[in-house]
């Protein structure tokens, strides 16, 4: 069983930079709007948003934002064989921290928000991606 645990600086895939960069490349895993809400992110300050915010700007409801990154945390679970931790209730699996963390002495906006911040593993990997890719995005 997963363990419970708080969400704030949890990483338990612990991707490096060269995984992130292999993941952003493997269409099977990672699709365009994956790759979009990423990219809008990144350019945020800090590389920090909420789910509000990225709905927003795709005009979707934050719902589909959180769909999008369990999604792909799903399949990063599965193809690193690991379980992810439990909620903090006990209750279902915490999918969404994969991509993104928490800022545990700012963890809200002013409207109760969490705030998502980019891993900085992935942050890196990212600006090889987009190098690489600028045609392309």
């Amino acid at each position: 069983m997963g363990t419970t645990t708080q969400w704030q600086g949890q990483d338990i895939l612990n991707l490096t930079e060269e995984q992130w960069l292999e993941i952003l490349q493997d269409g099977n895993i990672v699709n365009s709007m994956i790759l979009k809400m990423i990219d809008f992110v990144y350019k945020k300050p800090n590389h920090t948003s909420t789910a509000s915010e990225i709905a927003h700007h795709f005009n979707v409801h934050y719902n589909q934002v959180t769909a999008w990154n369990r999604h792909l945390s799903k399949q990063l679970y599965h193809k690193c064989s690991k379980e992810p931790p439990r909620n903090s209730d006990g209750k279902g699996y915490r999918y969404w921290n994969i991509i993104f963390d928490g800022i545990p002495e700012n963890p809200k906006d002013s409207n109760g928000h969490f705030y998502w911040k980019l891993r900085p593993n992935l942050v890196k990997a990212w600006e090889k991606f987009t190098e690489d890719n600028r045609n392309h995005l």
